[in-house]
């Protein structure tokens, strides 16, 4: 089951603040279409570990390299596939993958300003050596560079080499997404944006006390300017409309619209649209605000269930998102 989660830096932080040590193990180069691209990674403790850089092929051997760094603190650089010394351990992609296995102790500097950058959902990078470590702030201008990656922007890369012993790796902040509505596709949406590794706020105006059976990470019953104000509306935000009333939640959206949110929809039918348009004109927003507005929401599936549309949405979600 440690495969089902992607987010290694999680697991990786609250064993460290624990006050147990891990081992890192992230893909810094893959070449030839590899299952996983570079910046995947997998955290190990000397009893757990979580993530997952291929389809099974090299795991096992990975943490085994894991545990040895774990005792020893020595750096590994693990080459699998083509130029690779472990013969017997093959790809079946047919890809070559490096990766760069290093441990960390809870002492480290390096813990406390991911902590930090975590709590303020800001991107770091991380640059690492293999044996110390930085954290440095990286710059929502995609014509941001990195020192030492040779005219590389930052935006559509995880990850990479700066030389032959230094790497980076882009820490980006959890995707968060509030969902408002109370019907069985406002469910569906918070319930499998839950499972995706999202966190979720599920907005429930005047709705009961308690939260819903699928315990969302936060639960609101106010309403969502109050929310918005809660919550900082940035790039790495989705607003999700799933109560069908644009009319009663037309100031919302505008309000929505107008924020740094990365993503904002609304279910809806298409033919609604125009008017839609419309309203928000109204409101005085520009055209490319309202071009960010995603009404109907979601890729086209063919189906209506409450599933189906929460997965359309999620997964139009995710591109968006990684476009940024």
């Amino acid at each position: 089951m440690f495969g089902l989660k992607d987010d290694a830096l999680q697991f990786a932080l609250s064993n460290l603040t624990g006050g147990r040590k891990i081992a890192l193990a992230t893909i810094i180069h893959s070449d030839g279409g590899g299952p996983r691209p570079a910046g995947t990674q997998m955290a190990f403790t000397d009893r757990q570990m979580t993530g997952f850089l291929s389809g099974g092929c090299i795991e096992a051997d990975v943490a085994l390299h894991a545990r040895a760094a774990l005792l020893d603190g020595h750096p590994r650089r693990l080459i699998y596939g083509q130029g690779s010394p472990f013969r017997d351990l093959q790809l079946q992609c047919g890809a070559s993958i490096t990766i760069a296995v290093e441990r960390v102790l809870p002492s480290d500097p390096v813990v406390h300003s991911l902590l930090e950058a975590i709590a303020r959902r800001e991107e770091v990078i991380w640059i690492s050596d293999g044996r110390s470590r930085i954290t440095t702030p990286c710059q929502s201008d995609p014509s941001f560079q990195l020192v030492g990656v040779e005219q590389s922007h930052l935006a559509p890369r995880q990850a990479g080499r700066i030389d032959a012993e230094r790497y980076w790796v882009r820490y980006r902040p959890q995707t968060r997404l509030i969902v408002i509505g109370s019907d069985p596709t406002a469910l569906a949406i918070a319930q499998l944006a839950k499972e995706a590794e999202f966190e979720v706020v599920f907005v429930r105006p005047l709705g009961p006390n308690l939260p819903p059976p699928i315990a969302p990470h936060l639960y609101r019953t106010t309403n969502p300017q109050k929310v918005f104000e809660e919550f900082r509306l940035d790039h790495r935000t989705a607003v999700i409309f799933a109560n069908h009333d644009f009319e009663a939640s037309r100031e919302d959206v505008a309000r929505a619209l107008r924020s740094k949110a990365g993503y904002v929809g609304m279910v809806g039918a298409r033919r609604q649209r125009p008017a839609k348009d419309r309203c928000l004109r109204e409101f005085g927003l520009s055209e490319a605000e309202i071009a960010k507005f995603k009404s109907p929401v979601g890729l086209p599936v063919g189906r209506s269930s409450p599933f189906a549309i929460a997965i359309s949405v999620i997964a139009e979600v995710l591109r968006v998102m990684n476009e940024h």
